[in-house]
């Protein structure tokens, strides 16, 4: 599992329930500075089930709605605004950024790291733009997550949404049926999650990862140090060569499933990792190679 979902999951409980209860949380399970989520690292899927479960005994709230809290949290905080820039800029509504999700986490599945996140299906409710049928098939059985995060996706853009489990995992059912009607604000959002400025420079950003997906080789990778030297070569512009902006654009990419890494391998560093582009139609993957 992505580490984005460990650490927005710690940020949700620290705002939720106070600093006070994320370090019982953290002494509860083992957690150390040392051994902290990283949003560029990945992680088994049970460690965070085993956290669930803790801060459930911890709050007195069921893993259910600790869950469906946190994926609302997840689609509304400034981390996954921030990481997760490259797609936000590219949609306008919750239901275009559900239909994103589904291409971001089959990208996902092609990179090196092992990431299995699910893989939605939809089906068309009707001839109406505003419905649509999600169908939710992970052995993770996490769709009070994803009802959460319906609603954020919804809540994020001003909408309300409809939703409908017809069918569902946990009672039996072989896949989650989740029915959707959202329905767009009559004006806009009275509170915007981002100023014009930040959209501005949210563009800039997604033009500058462009050009970068579009330099990355697709095999072997090359550093950050060499993509800015190829760059330079291409006169792009100091302000967008700074390895701070190259490397929040490599981050953006990568949270689309864009761009892979050998951040999960053992032996990386900032200094020797490698960046390369992601197959976009299956195809074999491959670890550049010279890495220690």
């Amino acid at each position: 599992m992505h580490g984005l979902i460990f650490v927005t999951w710690e940020k949700y409980l620290a705002e939720r329930f106070g600093e006070e209860l994320l370090h019982v949380y953290r002494k509860t399970i083992g957690e150390t500075p040392a051994t902290a989520p990283l949003a560029s690292r990945v992680y088994n899927d049970d460690t965070l089930l085993a956290g669930v479960h803790a801060a459930s005994k911890l709050t007195g709230l069921t893993t259910d709605t600790l869950l469906r809290e946190a994926g609302r949290y997840y689609l509304m905080n400034g981390l996954t605004t921030h990481r997760c820039a490259y797609i936000l800029t590219q949609v306008r509504s919750a239901r275009e950024l559900l239909l994103a999700m589904q291409g971001a986490h089959l990208q996902m599945r092609r990179t090196p790291d092992k990431l299995i996140p699910p893989v939605f299906g939809y089906e068309m409710a009707s001839t109406n733009p505003n419905e649509l049928v999600l169908i939710y098939d992970s052995p993770r059985h996490m769709c009070s997550m994803l009802w959460g995060a319906i609603e954020g996706a919804a809540e994020r853009y001003g909408e309300r949404v409809r939703i409908a489990e017809r069918a569902c995992m946990k009672q039996g059912a072989a896949a989650c049926r989740f029915e959707l009607c959202f329905f767009p604000p009559a004006q806009a959002p009275a509170v915007r999650i981002e100023s014009p400025q930040q959209m501005a420079r949210r563009r800039t950003q997604q033009q500058l990862a462009n050009v970068v997906l579009a330099i990355l080789p697709t095999s072997n990778g090359m550093t950050l140090l060499e993509l800015r030297a190829l760059l330079q070569l291409r006169n792009v512009s100091a302000s967008h060569t700074r390895p701070i902006a190259l490397l929040e654009a490599l981050n953006h990419l990568q949270h689309a499933g864009l761009v892979s890494s050998t951040s999960n391998q053992p032996g990386d560093d900032l200094s020797q990792r490698r960046y390369w582009r992601t197959p976009t139609a299956g195809g074999p993957l491959s670890v550049p190679r010279g890495h220690p």
